[in-house]
């Protein structure tokens, strides 16, 4: 089957929700916001059109964006109502399994056969999801980060099930709307969320282990390795570094803290050939294979960037400042 997208509906129209909601009008896309009940949806979108408004006086949306979220965001009144004149249709209701399942089932019983179906939920596997969905063909996870109106990147997630036109017309559609769509694995957490809460498990444990307080660990993730990861993933940074240099520092830190930093056949195989990353030309990326003085340059054109855009950013030190308790003198 063909799958065309002009029309798109949101059920769900909380922080996330809403926000791919305006997204996707900001678009040109007609998107109708469902909510609970009709007063809700129309509640939201107007508390999406101020929102939108505000950023176009702030000059971080065009006039032309500010403009199609006006015109192309409606307030639906009910999934039975609103669904069936869509092509695409996203659920994103709270992280609830039971939720999710009986919205599903909903959406899917009033979608037409032809209508791409999506999830964005943050770490329940699709293959969980799509025993609750008629044409599971037609079903995938479209997982959206926050805050959905300025990060660029979605994780596609198809199933065993799902089509492959249905994979390409999501693909599609989240690119002509300006996002990034990467298509990953259904597994638990897929690949942000697996990653992030990865590091967020390991904060934990440093600050239950009396190594660092929350503040301490935040402040060296942002002012070290976190500087890098907006332009350079792990991979990335780890063919910069060195690839022979990652193997020894996991070897270590296995000894230390067990299987969870064991090193795994990719980085094995790669150290053994000798490829080591940028210092010898062949790595894991496509950086390896680089001039190291583009790569650097590159690199220290970004972080001097970075810097001097985190200079410029009213408040931003501000929110780390603990406010004064009531009654509390701090003279």
């Amino acid at each position: 089957m063909t799958y065309s997208i002009t029309r798109a509906a949101v059920v769900g129209g909380g922080y996330m929700g809403g926000g791919i909601a305006a997204e996707i009008a900001g678009a040109g896309i007609p998107c109708v916001l469902i909510d609970v009940d009709a007063a809700t949806a129309r509640a939201r979108v107007e508390q999406l059109r101020e929102e939108t408004a505000a950023m176009r006086a702030d000059g971080r949306l065009t006039v032309v964006r500010a403009a199609a979220v006006e015109a192309c965001l409606t307030a639906g009144t009910d999934i039975a109502a609103d669904v069936p004149g869509c092509d695409f249709v996203l659920e994103a209701v709270p992280e609830s399994l039971p939720l999710k399942a009986a919205t599903l089932a909903a959406i899917s019983a009033a979608a037409a056969p032809s209508a791409v179906l999506a999830s964005n939920t943050s770490t329940i596997p699709i293959s969980e999801l799509s025993a609750h969905v008629d044409r599971p063909e037609r079903f995938l996870g479209c997982h959206w980060m926050n805050p959905s109106r300025i990060v660029p990147g979605v994780e596609i997630v198809p199933t065993g099930d799902t089509a492959a036109e249905a994979v390409a017309a999501a693909e599609d559609f989240h690119t002509a709307i300006g996002k990034r769509p990467t298509r990953v694995g259904d597994v638990p957490g897929f690949v942000a969320n697996r990653l992030q809460h990865a590091l967020f498990a390991e904060a934990l444990r440093l600050v239950d282990e009396g190594v660092a307080s929350p503040g301490v660990v935040d402040e060296v993730t942002r002012s070290s390795f976190g500087y890098r990861l907006a332009a350079f993933g792990p991979f990335e940074v780890a063919d910069m570094a060195g690839l022979d240099v990652y193997r020894a520092c996991l070897a270590t830190e296995q000894e230390a803290y067990g299987e969870r930093f064991a090193s795994t056949s990719l980085l094995d195989e790669a150290v053994v050939r000798g490829h080591l990353g940028l210092k010898s030309g062949h790595g894991l990326t496509p950086l390896a294979e680089k001039d190291p003085a583009e790569v650097a340059r590159v690199r220290n054109a970004y972080f001097h960037g970075l810097s001097a855009l985190l200079a410029s950013v009213e408040g931003l030190e501000d929110l780390r400042t603990a406010a004064p308790h009531p009654g509390e003198d701090r003279t």
